[in-house]
């Protein structure tokens, strides 16, 4: 048994102690002490409760039970946590009477089949649509059109959004999501229209704008009775929206003060630190558009650190499965990934939705799902106040500070790569060209984010800077990179100094048709404020750290070395650079032409989303090489 492939537990009476584990089962459910322990402590705490049920079905019915692809997320004596994944078959084992006497489960690691599908997901998605016939191809296009794209970042609260579309022949449904920042409130909002085709898109898609037009319009605080009074006589008068249901909670994200409705809509659940749950008390209101009583406000207390989770039906209502038994296993997923998260985990709304998407959908489904996490944080962090040097060592204390910042905001990455980009390129000019000739010049960055998801942000500096001249590879890029990142620039130049002032809505990604749940890890860089370079085998060498004013003329020296000034072709690996500024931007838009203009052949490397990546195709240098 020790020497078989898969993992083997074997326990024995009603409370599944474990009298029998091969070396394989200890490596995946990490270190066991002594053999006669109960499941629940011999199994990783988010997966013990689904394993024990599991467990006592097959124990009290006599009968055989399996599994696809469950997570097991093992922590390690170094504090690592390796995540596997396993298909599971649990087999009742019997005493010499032939009476039950435990339960045999043996665990199939299918962790590079999981890792492999998911890689290969947009390729396989992409060959899905090929397959399908035109009809549906359109209306998953309008459907991702109609849908909202994101969700406002705003003080106080931090959110994920799933939506998952049934692959069935009837098409995308009518499930939609929603997050509404109304300036001292957050409105989350799920709702499901009736059927599937174009014809439930489109009035998805029309629910989705009244609704949220009707919640902005109203302001803070929302008359939530009237708003949805106002939306059943639109559903009443619009063909094919009678039936549809929805869910509003209005949230205050300071004082934790809730107001929500379900208007035939299942209530939402909530979760506590701890992990214990409760659902909340169904107020009352029947579906829109259909005779029947007025729709009933509920109200409720979210404390800090309890998160709120709206779902549709098509994540519990599955053929073959009692719904009360799906809603408890709702609960118990949430309920186990906050007890085994760390506390403090800015990413905890991501995991949440992550793992009871994962969880909740293995077996297949066939309606579309659609679910929202919205966590209370109970924090507001203090606005971004930066005072520096205006000198280029300084950019790196700015990029720290600002970085910090955002991820205590709770931003994106790609939102946050593009604010990085707009306020240091402002930086970086200050630096240049506030104070020529002058010594002891100051540079300060200030921001603030309001109720709304507006954030803004200044740079300012006593000095005057340069026209840029009409060479477009001389000066001046830089701030055609700063109006490409942010929705507003002004730039006002007075006899006391320059300020700029970006304005930007933040915006965190939803994650819809189970696209990947969050980009790539950013990479450590060592030396913050230099970089490292990394020469191969062959003319390729990798680059990590800053590629700034401060940095450029390092790099220019390494890339003329590995080249041997122009005469080798060169592969420049920017996967590990942290931030691209203009400079470095630049110093790339010369190093190529040169090598071209000798007829030598230039490879960037920079993955789509890194900050390299994101830099390139925002100044068009990813269409001059091949990246």
């Amino acid at each position: 048994m020790d020497h078989l492939p898969d993992a083997i537990f074997v326990h024995s009476g009603p409370e599944h102690h474990l009298t029998a584990v091969n070396r394989w089962g200890k490596f995946l459910a990490g270190p066991i002490d002594t053999l006669g322990s109960p499941a629940r402590s011999v199994y990783p705490p988010d997966v013990a409760d689904d394993l024990v049920g599991l467990l006592d079905d097959v124990y009290e019915s006599g009968e055989p039970a399996s599994g696809r692809e469950w997570r097991f997320a093992v922590t390690r004596h170094d504090g690592r946590i390796e995540e596997h994944h396993v298909d599971l078959v649990a087999t009742p084992t019997r005493d010499d009477q032939g009476e039950i006497a435990g339960v045999a489960v043996r665990l199939v690691d299918v962790t590079a089949t999981v890792r492999d599908r998911r890689a290969k997901q947009p390729e396989a998605t992409e060959q899905h649509q090929d397959r399908a016939a035109a009809s549906q191809d359109v209306v998953l296009g309008l459907q991702q059109t109609l849908l909202a794209r994101g969700l406002p970042v705003v003080p106080g609260v931090r959110t994920a959004a799933r939506y998952v579309v049934t692959r069935s022949e009837m098409g995308a449904g009518g499930d939609w999501f929603d997050g509404i920042a109304l300036d001292g409130s957050f409105a989350a909002v799920v709702g499901d229209v009736v059927g599937h085709g174009a014809d439930a898109v489109a009035v998805m898609g029309q629910l989705r704008a009244v609704l949220g037009e009707l919640l902005h319009d109203a302001g803070p605080a929302p008359d939530l009775a009237g708003v949805l009074a106002r939306l059943d006589r639109a559903a009443a008068r619009l063909p094919g929206a009678r039936g549809a249901t929805v869910c509003v909670a209005v949230l205050d994200p300071a004082e934790g003060r809730m107001r929500y409705a379900c208007a035939g809509h299942p209530p939402p659940l909530v979760v506590s630190p701890d992990g214990s749950t409760r659902f909340l008390a169904l107020p009352g209101g029947g579906p829109l558009g259909v005779p029947g009583p007025p729709t009933v406000v509920g109200h409720a207390t979210l404390a800090p650190g309890e998160l709120l989770v709206c779902f549709s039906d098509g994540l519990v209502e599955r053929p073959g499965h009692d719904l009360a038994l799906a809603t408890a296993e709702l609960a118990s997923v949430a309920s186990g990934v906050v007890r085994f998260a760390a506390r403090e985990s800015e990413e905890l709304a991501e995991q949440v939705a992550q793992r009871i998407v994962e969880h909740m959908t293995r077996d297949g489904h066939d309606d579309d799902v659609t679910l929202l996490v919205v966590r209370r944080t109970g924090e507001f962090p203090p606005p971004l106040d930066i005072d520096v040097a205006a000198e280029a060592e300084q950019l790196a204390t700015v990029r720290r500070s600002l970085q910090g910042w955002l991820r205590v905001l709770g931003a994106g990455r790609a939102q946050s790569t593009a604010v990085e980009i707009a306020v240091l390129e402002a930086v970086s000019n200050a630096i240049q060209h506030a104070y020529p000739g002058r010594a002891g010049g100051r540079v300060r960055v200030e921001g603030t984010l309001d109720g709304t998801g507006r954030l803004s942000l200044t740079v300012s500096d006593d000095g005057r800077w340069r026209v840029p001249g009409p060479d477009p590879r001389g000066r001046g890029r830089g701030l055609a990179m700063i109006r490409a990142c942010v929705d507003e620039v002004e730039i006002e130049r007075t006899r006391e100094g320059t300020s700029v002032l970006l304005d930007h809505a933040l915006r965190t990604a939803a994650v819809l048709d189970g696209a990947p749940s969050r980009p790539p890890a950013r990479r450590s860089v060592r030396g913050e404020g230099r970089i490292s370079v990394t020469h191969g085998t062959e003319p390729r060498i990798a680059v990590a750290g800053p590629i700034d004013i401060a940095t450029a003329p390092a790099l220019r020296r390494e890339l003329r070395e590995a080249s041997r000034g122009g005469t080798l072709p060169l592969t420049v690996d920017l996967t590990g650079v942290s931030h691209l500024a203009s400079a470095g931007v630049e110093l790339l838009y010369t190093f190529v032409e040169e090598m071209q203009v000798d007829g030598r052949r230039v490879e960037l490397v920079a993955p789509s989303g890194s900050p390299a990546g994101y830099a390139l195709e925002l100044t068009g240098l990813d269409r001059l090489v091949r990246t």
